[in-house]
C-alpha cells in the first residue's frame, strides 16, 4: 500500500465519508465557521473599529486571522479527540497492530484535521470576499507560509496525540491552543496591544508568525524579502514542534506498549 492510497484511506474514507454520513453536524460545523466571521465583523462596525485603529482595515485583518486560526485550534484536537474516542469503543489495538508503524499512523491521522480546517479557510475567506475584502496574493509568499505552517500544526498535533496516549483522559495541550490562538496569536485584535509580557508569550506560537506573514503575502502582495521577520521564526518553530511532537509520540508509544496500556482508557 502506497502514500497514495494511505492517504485515500485516511481522508476519503476514515475521514470524509464518516462526517459527510452525518447531515446535521456538517451543517452544524458549517454554521460554526461563518458565525464567528459575522460576530466579528458587526462588532468592529459597532465600535468604529476602536481600539482597533491600528489596522487599516480591520475586516480583511479579522477575516485572514479566522480563516487560519482553525488550523492551529481544531486540528489539535483532531487526532487527540481521534486517539481518545479509539481508545474507549476498543480499537486502538487494532490500529497500533495495522501495517502501518507508530509514527505512520499518527501522521496520516491528522491529515483529515488539516483537510477539514482547508475547507473551513476556504468559505471563510469567501465570506470575506463577499465583505469587500480586497485579495492581493503573492502566491510564492503564501504557499510557502501555508506549508510552514501546516508543519508546524502537524508538530502540535503528534504532542497533544502523545499526551493523550499518556495520560489517557485530559487534554491540556488542546486546551492551551484553544486559549492561545484566541488570546494570543492575532486572530482578531493585533499583538502589539497587549502587554509586554503576554507579547512575549504569542511570540512562540506558530499562529502568531503565519497570521502575519499570510496577511502580508494575501492582502500586500507582500514577497519573500519583505516577510522574512516573519517567516524565519515560523520556520523555527515548525521544526521545533515537529522534533518535539515526534519524539514525545515515540516516548508516549514506548510507554503504552511495554506497559500494556494500550487498552486503557
Amino acid at each position: 500500500m502506497g502514500i497514495i492510497d494511505r492517504l485515500y484511506g485516511f481522508i476519503i474514507i476514515r475521514g470524509w465519508k464518516m462526517w459527510i454520513s452525518y447531515k446535521t453536524q456538517v451543517l452544524l460545523t458549517a454554521i460554526n465557521w461563518v458565525i464567528p466571521v459575522f460576530i466579528y465583523f458587526f462588532i468592529g462596525v459597532t465600535l468604529g473599529f476602536g481600539r482597533f485603529s491600528v489596522i487599516r482595515n480591520y475586516t480583511a485583518f479579522m477575516v485572514i486571522g479566522t480563516a487560519f486560526q482553525g488550523y492551529f485550534s481544531a486540528s489539535v484536537v483532531t487526532l487527540a479527540g481521534r486517539i481518545r474516542n479509539e481508545e474507549l469503543i476498543g480499537t486502538l489495538e487494532y490500529l497500533i497492530a495495522s501495517p502501518l508503524r507508530p509514527m505512520a499512523l499518527m501522521i496520516y491521522s491528522t491529515v483529515w484535521g488539516l483537510v477539514i480546517n482547508s475547507i473551513s479557510a476556504v468559505a471563510v475567506l469567501a465570506i470575506g470576499l463577499g465583505l469587500g475584502v480586497y485579495y492581493k496574493i503573492n502566491m510564492v509568499s503564501t504557499i510557502l507560509f501555508l506549508l510552514l505552517y501546516l508543519a508546524s500544526i502537524i508538530g502540535l498535533n503528534l504532542i497533544a496525540g502523545a499526551v493523550v496516549l499518556i495520560v489517557k483522559q485530559g487534554n491540556p495541550v488542546a486546551l492551551f491552543t484553544s486559549v492561545a490562538s484566541n488570546l494570543l496569536g492575532g486572530v482578531v485584535f493585533p499583538i502589539s496591544i497587549l502587554p509586554t509580557w503576554l507579547r512575549y508569550i504569542s511570540y512562540a506560537l506558530s499562529l502568531t508568525w503565519a497570521l502575519s506573514g499570510l496577511r502580508g503575502s494575501m492582502l500586500n502582495g507582500l514577497g519573500l524579502p519583505q516577510l522574512m521577520n516573519y517567516l524565519w521564526p515560523l520556520a523555527l518553530l515548525a521544526i521545533i514542534y515537529l522534533m518535539i511532537g515526534i519524539a514525545l509520540s515515540n516516548y508516549a508509544f514506548a510507554i503504552i506498549l511495554r506497559n500494556g496500556t494500550v487498552h486503557m482508557y
